[in-house]
């Protein structure tokens, strides 16, 4: 029987992914009535021991049309888009205006260092990289003889006979 190592974060992400669909089938996509349109973004998050990797489609927009912050520990991806377009026929000149936005936030699991992220566009593709905090190492602790007592008798004789010489 093979052992496989149990990743908790991987759980949450998989949860994190069902409640989205759950929530996205049970309320389609909507047209307002002033022609915008308003879409959850699909994205695809990686983890390594460095650093979680972001990558989200967002075919049609422009880098200055994306915005990406990062507050409390979340991660927000925010774009919105105008289209516009004139069509000519018989003389007759009808304008055409198209709003759009995207928005996605993602919680992130472990601490990151804020500071260092990076974001890329290439290709409609948004790749966002989070540098994730170093892990605390831990620290080796001397351990003395004696009771509490004694070792702090013996450490104020010890600074007395220095300080005496």
């Amino acid at each position: 029987m093979a052992l496989v190592r149990w990743n908790p974060w991987s759980d949450l992400f998989t949860l994190h992914d069902q409640i989205d669909q759950m929530l996205q089938s049970t309320a389609p996509e909507r047209e307002g009535s002033n022609g915008s349109e308003h879409f959850s973004l699909p994205v695809d998050i990686r983890q390594s021991d460095d650093a979680f990797t972001i990558e989200a489609s967002v075919p049609g927009f422009d880098p200055e049309q994306v915005e990406v912050t990062f507050e409390n520990g979340v991660l927000s991806v925010k774009g919105t888009y105008t289209e516009e377009r004139e069509t000519g026929r018989d003389g007759y000149v009808r304008r055409e205006r198209r709003l759009g936005s995207v928005y996605r936030q993602i919680a992130l699991p472990a601490q990151v260092r804020a500071d260092e992220i990076r974001a890329s566009f290439h290709n409609g593709v948004l790749t966002i990289t989070i540098p994730r905090a170093e892990k605390a190492q831990p620290k080796r602790i001397p351990v003395s003889t004696g009771t509490p007592a004694q070792t702090n008798l013996l450490e104020g004789q010890a600074s007395e006979s220095g300080s005496s010489s």
